[in-house]
């Protein structure tokens, strides 16, 4: 019914000088479509949907990252490598402990070598992440070659370190002979 009908319909309750008190009421009421209370809409399944498969990516992807945090190793691959790894671990450890690494951190001078430091590492990590994805043989390679190239980056920084201490004990012998 449109409200040209409705009106017409009342007009006898309308032709009078006070209005009724539910002619308003009603009126509204025959404007008003009758709704179903029970009918589902398509945005409420998609709103639905949307929830769960967002909740069911975010775990998949919370449990990528716990498996990630455990990076694998040469002995990973085969307990032939292990030894291999435990040996390039030991010479760099043993590097690392004849430098004072926080204190020439520091160091505008080595300030390349330890970027070069953390770009080797990044990538290690990197092809770390790969192991049981790529060839075996490959990535052993490039693993043993991460950790030469470790190896000389921290020999030159030990050399670095040394140099530097020389140079610093010559200028100050030579400041004080000057100053004799």
């Amino acid at each position: 019914m449109n409200i040209e009908e409705l009106i017409n319909k009342r007009k006898g309750h309308l032709d009078i000088d006070q209005v009724p008190k539910d002619s308003w009421e009603e009126i509204r009421n025959g404007w008003k479509k009758p709704q179903k209370e029970n009918e589902l809409s398509w945005w409420k399944v998609a709103a639905v949907i949307f929830i769960i498969s967002s909740a069911a990516l975010l775990g998949h992807n919370l449990l990528l990252r716990q498996e990630i945090q455990t990076l694998a190793t040469l002995g990973d691959i085969s307990s032939k490598y292990e030894k291999v790894e435990q040996d390039y671990l030991k010479t760099i450890n043993d590097i690392e402990s004849n430098i004072n690494i926080r204190e020439v951190r520091s160091d505008e001078n080595l300030k390349w070598l330890f970027e070069e430091l953390d770009i080797l590492d990044q990538v290690n990590e990197m092809y770390r992440k790969d192991i049981g994805n790529v060839d075996e043989q490959l990535i052993v390679g490039t693993l043993i070659d991460h950790y030469e190239k470790k190896i000389r980056l921290l020999k030159k920084l030990e050399l670095e370190i040394k140099r530097n201490q020389k140079f610093k004990e010559n200028e100050k012998d030579i400041i004080d002979s000057v100053n004799m």
